[in-house]
């Protein structure tokens, strides 16, 4: 076994595709099924199974991908520490997101980080906020910028914002901008955040302590499907601004300020046992940088900096 085809069972891994693996690596896709079938025969077991839709992992692929992100992501770890100055640091540094929070800074980020270390390439993984804290766990991600994160045992948690959360619609709703009081929300229809979710459950909190119910149309684990349903009218949504920035300044959806308070915080999170990596450390420094320069800029409205 060798990191050559570690790599290449990567790539074919996330890509459950043989020809498109190889086309991204720009190998030959004969040359890519020997490595993984070597890789296969010194193991001794089935890593993939092939079919006529593409590639499916085993169990025994489910293992070894995620031993194999730890190793490739150690190596890049090696080559930062050997660095010798700035214009030298260089790997891959991955960062797990919550939906809405990747909308209003991915793209910045990127460009940022590599303006400033062109030798660096940033990796955004954008799942449930309930999955965040477990990619860093497994070393999958370096950081994440996780919602509402509670103690767990092997993270640092370090609070970077508060942030307000907002009664999205569509334009075409006749409500007041600011200041909505909750039972003027009862009659809405709602698609909202499914459970386990901290955000969710603040909703909640706040009808069940107004002795008030809300009208659910329907539920989704992430933005990504919540705010199409507020673009489409099916129905308002209770999220951070952060969720529908685009949509908000082409006038598509709406945001309403609530007359109670409703919030979330953002904390940064880390694993405690991690190597310390300047490549890692740069990206963190360049993440909290940009945070405070779209808020200061009003870029990021109803937020408050924590650091």
């Amino acid at each position: 076994m060798n990191l050559k085809q570690l790599q290449y069972f990567v790539r074919v891994f996330e890509m459950q595709n043989m020809t498109r693996a190889a086309e991204s690596l720009h190998v030959a896709q004969p040359a890519l099924s020997q490595q993984i079938a070597l890789l296969e025969d010194e193991l001794g077991v089935r890593l993939l199974n092939r079919g006529a839709r593409g590639v499916q992992p085993t169990s025994e692929g489910a293992l070894l991908y995620r031993h194999a992100q730890t190793i490739l992501r150690q190596i890049d770890t090696t080559r930062s520490l050997l660095a010798k100055n700035d214009t030298r640091i260089a790997g891959t540094v991955s960062i797990g997101l919550a939906s809405s929070t990747a909308r209003m800074i991915a793209l910045p980020l990127m460009k940022l980080v590599k303006q400033e270390f062109p030798g660096i390439v940033l990796e955004i993984v954008d799942i449930p906020s309930a999955d965040l804290t477990k990619l860093v766990l497994q070393g999958r991600v370096d950081f994440s910028l996780s919602p509402d994160q509670q103690s767990i045992k092997g993270i640092e948690i370090t609070p970077l914002l508060i942030e307000d959360l907002y009664l999205l619609t569509h334009s075409s709703v006749k409500l007041p901008q600011k200041n909505v009081p909750i039972d003027r929300i009862v009659a809405i229809p709602l698609i909202l955040p499914s459970l386990p979710n901290q955000l969710r459950a603040r909703v909640d909190h706040a009808f069940l302590s107004a002795r008030l119910t809300y009208n659910l149309f329907a539920e989704a684990s992430t933005s990504a499907i919540l705010i199409p349903a507020v673009r489409e009218g099916l129905a308002a949504t209770i999220l951070p601004y952060s969720a529908a920035q685009p949509e908000t300044v082409s006038g598509i959806i709406r945001p309403h300020s609530l007359d109670f308070d409703l919030s979330r915080e953002i904390s940064l999170c880390s694993s405690v046992g991690a190597p310390e990596n300047p490549a890692v450390q740069k990206v963190i420094s360049l993440t909290k940088a940009l945070i405070k320069q779209l808020i200061r800029d009003k870029y990021w409205p109803g937020c408050r900096v924590l650091y």
